[in-house]
């Protein structure tokens, strides 16, 4: 092992270190990942429903109840009732309560683990700027051509677009949601499943596999969709982003990938009315396969990069890692360029 230390934004830590093992420090012991799944669960379960509760309460604010919004629910129940039936309504709680899921993940790190929130972000301790803005277009070349594609198909077979256009003012706040909201939720969701997750998990084991295979089945589960075909895009994406973690030492990538998937997809989707945040029912081929294809495409072409621009994916440097097992082609191949 590689006993040089790198120059960390929270601190030296240890040369060489994986992203996946950063939680497997000098204080690991084998009950302390088990410590942190459980206070991190109760801390995402709690700021989820503060999160939930606030956003609800800010809806109907400006709704007009102000401070007699309690006899005003009393006189006219209905009103309120269709308000939050209001599909837009659903889909900014939704989402927007997603973000508590970052502050759990974070007071997780710092109270249990005892370590620098910024190793969530990746071995260097932060955000690299242009390598996310490289991911993030490269996930809009790729999954514009998924939805053209998508278009096409849905176009020959003669199958449906929706009801229709719903008017500027519906799509402006659906538009607004995917580009304000539906990034920082995206990145919420990384920070959980891909980050905290997969690294607590991790420090039980010497390969990645466990980890990725878990946190994808609950990324899976954390979804209610109930076609199969739409369970393998989903896995396919949850395991290609935890690879692309792994390979490229940080969740730049795996961000880029799921804010540009749910951006697109509201913002397509609001083309044929406010989308509805049911996921029951069975979608037909031309709308899965495509994307299982942009996501394969996606994760081949950020790795090919990463490799050629060296980004660092252990702390210190860019070791070589094989592309199945994750594991290090050799302990000794430590390159120190600087990752940007």
């Amino acid at each position: 092992m590689i006993s040089e230390v790198s120059d960390y934004p929270a601190g030296p830590v240890q040369a060489g270190v994986p992203y996946q093992l950063l939680a497997r420090d000098a204080r690991h012991r084998w009950w302390r990942p088990l410590v942190a799944l459980l206070v991190f669960a109760v801390l995402a379960f709690v700021l989820l429903l503060v999160a939930m509760l606030v956003l609800a309460a800010f809806v109907l604010y400006p709704a007009g109840f102000g401070d007699v919004r309690i006899a005003a629910l009393v006189r006219d129940p209905e009103s309120v009732e269709a308000l939050v039936r209001d599909p837009f309504v659903l889909l900014f709680v939704s989402f927007g309560a997603l973000v508590s899921l970052i502050p759990a993940a974070v007071l997780t790190a710092l109270w249990v683990q005892r370590r620098s929130p910024r190793q969530l972000i990746g071995v260097t301790g932060r955000f690299r700027r242009r390598w996310s803005a490289e991911c993030l277009l490269a996930a809009l070349a790729v999954f514009a051509v998924a939805f053209a594609v998508s278009a096409l198909l849905t176009w020959i077979t003669g199958g449906s677009f929706g009801p229709g256009f719903p008017g500027w003012a519906d799509y402006g706040r659906v538009a607004l949601l995917a580009l304000v909201v539906v990034p920082v939720q995206s990145a919420a969701e990384e920070f959980a499943f891909r980050g905290f997750l997969l690294q607590a998990v991790s420090a039980w084991f010497r390969t990645p596999w466990p980890a990725i295979a878990l946190t994808s089945l609950l990324f899976l589960l954390g979804h209610g969709y109930t076609d199969p075909l739409v369970w393998c895009q989903l896995l396919v994406m949850a395991v290609s982003m935890c690879w692309l973690v792994v390979r490229t030492g940080g969740l730049e990538a795996a961000i880029a990938l799921h804010v540009v998937n749910n951006s697109l997809s509201l913002l397509v989707g609001g083309l044929g009315g406010v989308p509805g945040i049911e996921q029951a029912g069975d979608f037909p081929v031309g709308d899965v396969l495509p994307f299982i294809a942009a996501i394969l495409a996606y994760a081949w072409w950020v790795d090919r990069r990463a490799a050629r621009r060296g980004a660092w994916n252990v702390t210190g440097g860019r070791v070589e890692l094989r592309p199945w097992s994750l594991r290090p082609a050799t302990q000794d191949d430590l390159r120190p360029e600087v990752s940007g």
